[in-house]
Order: C-alpha cells, then structure tokens, then sequence
C-alpha cells in the first residue's frame, strides 16, 4: 500500500475603505485590479524573473570558468547579488501608481497596469444575485449534477452545465485486503459499502475549504429520524453506537504548478465532497454488535453463514471503534485509506503517473493531510484529505492531469485499513463517482458558500 507521499501594511491611500480591506479595485470598464497588500511586489515577476535568474546563473558560471583572477569573480558574484536585490526589492507603492482617488486607467489594457499587481477580468455574472447573510448555508450537493450513466447530460433544471456523478459500487472496483491478508497477501473486492452516497459537491477555489458539516444544509433525509434528531434511536432512546448517520468526506487536489524548493499547505485548487448516509444494512449490524450480552469471540455473527471474504461484521466492528477512538487519537486515525481510480489510460497519461491508479493512500499526518472531525450533534463525522502538502512531484503530476478534468472520470474510496483477521475483510466506508470536472462549468467555492453564485444557488433561497 502506498503511504501519502510522504507584516507590514500597505498604503490604502487612494481606495475606499472596503476596497483597502478587500484589496480590490474596481476600475473603469470590465477590468478588476486586485491587490495583496501583504505581497511582495516584485519589479520582476512572473516569467521574466525566471529568466532573468536563469541568465545570473549562466553568467556565473561562464565567469568562473573564464580566466579571471578568484578575487575578480567573487567581486562579480557580490555585484551580481546587490543588481538581484535592488530588482527584486519591493516596488512602487499602490497609491503613487493609482496617482490619486480619482486616477482612470485605459479600460482592459493591461500593459499599462502597475507593476507588482495583479489584473483580471472581471467574471460575467448572468444574474445579479443580492446579498447574503453572514450565516448563509448552500444545500449539499447543488455544485453537480447526479445522473444514472456517465455519457448522460450534465445540466441541472434550470439549464446549467454542471460537474455530474453517480452513486458507485465498490464490489466491482476496488481491491481492499483480504480476511487472512497477513499471511496470504491477497486482496478481493470489496464486500460492500458501510454508507451510501446520497450528494457530490465539486468546486475550485483559491485556498482550501473544510468542516463542510458547518458549512452547508443537510436535508432532513439524510439522518435516520426525518426530523433530523442527533441522537434519537428505538423508543426514543440513546443510541448504542458511535457511528454517525451521515459521513462526509472531502477530498483537495492542487491544480497549480508547484515551485521547487517551496512546499505549502495550502493554495489554488479542486475540491470533492461526498455526502454519504448509512445502509440499513449497518445500522442492523450496529444494533447486533452493541446490544447487551454481545460476546464478539463466540464465533456466531450476524453473517455467519456467509463467505467469510464477503462478511461486513468486522468492517462495521472496524469502523464503529475508528468512530470512538480516531478523534483523540492520531495514530489510530492515520489508518483512514483513500482509494482513488481514473480513466487515465484513456486520457493518454504517462506510465509513471497511470502506475499508481487504483492504488490505496494511507493518509498517516494528523492535522497535516487528514482532518478527522466529529459533530456529535449533528450526528456527522468528516474526514477531510488536503493533498496540498504532498510532494513536489506529486502536485507537477496533479498540475499536468489538471489539463484533463474535463474529460476525467473519477471514482474515490473510504476505508480503515484492517490489521487483524478480526478486523478483514476491509470493507468500503463509501464510495462515489465524479464525471466531467470541467473548469468550464465548475463552480467557485468562495462564490457557494456566500451564496453569489446563481449555478448553485436556486432563486427560492435567495
């Protein structure tokens, strides 16, 4: 199994005061001037400094190779480093670029904008939506669209071209450990899935989003007791288990091109959350394995005469002791699985990227690449994966699949990894299937979760 690989403030003269705290412009026309009031504006940026880097270093090293005296050429490399430093000092300020509060600039010409800042066009918004409350909810799952087949349309009921997927099973995709996997090494379909994927979401944003559980609006549905009741059981009592009626599960892809020598944490990226509700069938198990007088080494278990490689008992048994113990304890959490699948032979990847699909990750750093929550009254727990502080090779390889979504298909998997024959065969926490992730037509998740984006949000809720 595969282990995850492993202040100074700005001059906001010239602005108003929501432009000084949004460090946004707006100009005349359609052009937006956006600015990081925290970020160095270098005086070479972009491409250019690359270059420009790259020629220093050509520079160098044809100096040195060159036959000038030692004393000569570190006086080159002194001369050369202060030339570097003075162009990379931080440039004019904002305000003297702007001129002044009435300053014009030539609309949607960027080769005259300011140095060290940032231009893009405006977005067209087909609709004017008005403004949200600050404790605004989407409803889960209005970023896509659910179909029955892949090649089915993906346009919601108001004609929007969305990301769509599908509920999936995971008996016909995915390899998890087998009962005796120990010793035998094997590995078998899985038996099954402990939750059923009832919504999807999909959007990109700038930096990662999570705890979508206090983000967005459940359907009453969701949960065992249709009002939506945390905690109710038979009778009206306690529940005897841990397990959650609903589990969310989110998964953040970095899409940009990574710089080497830097790592980060965060950044621009793509985002999957699957929404997932409990079988019958595990509540039933639940129920068995939790009433009192229960005796789990008396051999009879509720699927007993069943093939021991497609039993579920000790995948169920699995999960409700990661649901007890997981959130206050981070070894036993990093053995949470991501088992992830795409079409890449279609797209025509690379083999040493295609080599590692289908193949499990186990998301180990508490905290770092997995963020296991708990919302006892809520009656939800998520499981957050950030594949953002992956290494570098892995984010060029994200970064060169990016140029695929649109014709990706995608299938990602949950589940605790078995140590044990009491614990194998592994079973399937959940499983779904994203389609079509075209950068297109996805939705902005800064733009969702304020509720501005009329693709995801319908007019009654405006």
């Amino acid at each position: 199994d595969m282990e995850d690989i492993s202040e100074e403030e700005g001059d906001t003269d010239g602005m108003s005061t929501e432009e000084a705290e949004s460090g946004v412009t707006q100009l005349p026309g359609n052009t937006t001037l956006s600015v990081d009031m925290n970020e160095t504006a270098w005086m070479i940026w972009g491409t250019n400094l690359y270059i420009a880097w790259a020629v220093v270093n050509v520079a160098l090293i044809i100096a040195r190779s060159s036959s000038i005296s030692i004393d000569q050429y570190w006086k080159l490399v002194v001369f050369t480093n202060v030339g570097v430093w003075q162009l990379c000092t931080r440039g004019p300020k904002i305000s003297s670029l702007l001129g002044s509060k009435n300053a014009t600039m030539p609309t949607g010409s960027s080769t005259n904008q300011p140095k060290g800042a940032r231009v893009s066009p405006s977005k067209t918004k087909t609709k004017k939506m008005p403004a949200r409350k600050k404790d605004f909810k989407p409803t889960a799952g209005n970023t896509t669209v659910k179909v029955s087949k892949v090649e089915d349309p993906n346009m919601n009921k108001n004609g929007d071209t969305l990301p769509s997927w599908l509920p999936t099973s995971s008996t016909d995709t995915m390899q998890v450990r087998s009962h005796g996997y120990l010793t035998t090494k094997q590995k078998v379909p899985s038996p099954g899935e402990l939750y059923e994927c009832v919504a999807v979401d999909c959007f990109v944003s700038d930096t990662r989003f999570s705890e979508f559980a206090t983000r967005v609006r459940l359907p009453p549905g969701f949960f065992e007791d249709e009002s939506g009741n945390a905690s109710s059981f038979a009778n009206g009592k306690e529940r005897p288990w841990k397990s959650p009626d609903v589990f969310i599960a989110s998964i953040a892809i970095p899409t940009e091109a990574p710089r080497f020598g830097q790592s980060s944490d965060d950044g621009a990226g793509l985002t999957f959350v699957g929404y997932f509700k409990m079988k019958e069938e595990t509540r039933r198990i639940l129920c068995h394995i939790t009433a009192e007088g229960y005796d789990p080494d008396s051999g009879a278990t509720i699927d007993s005469e069943t093939d021991v490689q497609k039993r579920i008992v000790n995948g169920v048994r699995l999960w409700e002791r990661y649901c007890k113990e997981a959130p206050d304890d981070p070894t036993f959490q990093a053995r949470f699985k991501l088992l992830p699948s795409a079409n890449l032979e279609e797209l025509g990847c690379p083999s040493y990227i295609a080599k590692y699909n289908g193949k499990p990750v186990l998301i180990k750093r508490n905290r770092v690449t997995g963020f296991f929550d708990d919302y006892p009254s809520l009656n939800v727990m998520e499981f957050d994966i950030s594949l953002h502080p992956f290494p570098y090779l892995f984010k060029q390889a994200m970064s060169y699949l990016s140029d695929y979504f649109d014709k990706a298909v995608t299938t990602f998997g949950f589940v605790i990894e078995g140590r044990s024959d009491d614990e194998l065969p592994e079973v399937v926490i959940g499983a779904m299937k994203a389609c079509y992730p075209d950068p297109k037509f996805i939705v902005s998740g800064e733009e969702f979760f304020a509720g501005t984006c009329p693709k995801s949000t319908p007019p009654d809720s405006a």
